[in-house]
């Protein structure tokens, strides 16, 4: 009976110790994982998203932008992106300069090249085009809006200013040069030019025009004189081409939205030169109308120098232009009467 006793507690001793080795053996593997485990992300610690990211590439076929190194995020939640996001470019790689950017920061472009402005559409000289002109700006509030609308629309328009409205209103001008519209030179004050001695006509217009250079960089600035006024004597103090006009909006006398408008719908043709002043608002109101109609119509808006770059190689220094009408076409040209231009 005492022998029986004896066997059992052994029995059991043994499957006590069997189970601590058991446990102490299991108890030492994941010590010993844990331990390599640990390792391995010491050596690599962007190894995770590593791995998930060449898992989406063999599904995609698209090449690996890339994590950010030193950390596990390719960004941050205030961009819209989730934690550990890989980015995506389809095949072939943009490189750094096409991109400009090593990483894909900016909110909605984590996926593709960035989006890119359409260039702006070929002048065709076959179809028609008429040149629109602004005077007596800029003005601080009326021709920023009067540029929105001609971007809005993809055309081109010639601003002849005068001298006291430049101050202060420099950026203006740089902004519309840059946009592709031209500086014109319409006097430092606009006087009766004929009126003027040779002295003064020099700074009404010489001056003037270095001013324009100054501010704008342009090389040839076309000059308006005020209310179309001129002759021998103020031709000989100009050194460049003399733009008039063959459209008058007479926005100048109505200040009206819809009678300039009008003046635009029946007078307009091929070639010519449009007369208006972004000093009304009534004008940049009825550029927003008039604008998207002349297009409707066919005709391309374009600066005087392009109208006679395109129609006649080009606007000859001291000539004087109503309008630019093609070869085929051109008509006999006639003075417009003076007006408050």
């Amino acid at each position: 009976m005492n022998r029986r006793r004896r066997r059992k507690r052994i029995g059991v001793g043994r499957i006590v110790l069997i189970a601590a080795l058991i446990i102490a053996v299991v108890v030492v593997a994941k010590v010993a994982h844990g331990a390599s485990v640990n390792r391995a992300n010491d050596a690599s610690p962007n190894s995770g998203p590593a791995d998930v990211s060449e898992e989406l590439q063999a599904e995609t076929g698209a090449g690996v932008v890339g994590i950010r190194p030193g950390a596990q995020t390719a960004a941050g939640p205030e961009d819209g992106r989730e934690d550990g996001q890989v980015f995506l470019r389809p095949a072939p790689q943009e490189t750094q300069e096409e991109t400009g950017s090593e990483w894909p920061d900016e909110p909605g472009l984590a996926v593709g090249p960035a989006e890119t402005e359409p260039p702006a559409p070929a002048i065709d000289p076959s179809q028609p085009m008429v040149a629109l002109t602004f005077d007596d700006g800029p003005s601080a509030t009326l021709t920023p809006r009067l540029l929105d609308i001609l971007r809005d629309n993809g055309v081109h328009a010639t601003f002849f200013v005068v001298g006291y409205n430049l101050d202060g209103n420099e950026a203006i001008l740089q902004r519309a040069v840059a946009e592709g519209h031209e500086i014109g030179n319409h006097t430092m004050n606009h006087p009766h030019l004929r009126s003027l001695g040779s002295a003064e006509l020099d700074q009404e217009i010489g001056a003037m025009r270095q001013r324009i250079v100054d501010i704008t960089g342009q090389q040839v600035v076309p000059i308006r004189p005020p209310y179309g006024e001129t002759n021998d004597t103020v031709d000989a103090h100009i050194t460049d081409p003399v733009i008039l006009w063959s459209v008058d909006s007479r926005d100048w006398a109505d200040r009206d939205v819809g009678m300039a408008c009008d003046h635009i719908y029946n007078d307009t043709f091929d070639g010519c030169i449009i007369l208006m002043h972004d000093i009304h608002p009534e004008t940049v109101d009825a550029a927003a109308i008039f604008i998207p109609w002349l297009k409707e119509q066919g005709y391309q808006l374009v600066t005087v120098s392009e109208l006679g770059q395109y129609r006649s190689g080009g606007l000859n220094a001291g000539e004087h232009y109503f309008s630019i009408a093609a070869p085929e076409t051109e008509a006999a040209e006639t003075a417009p009467a003076e007006t408050a231009a």
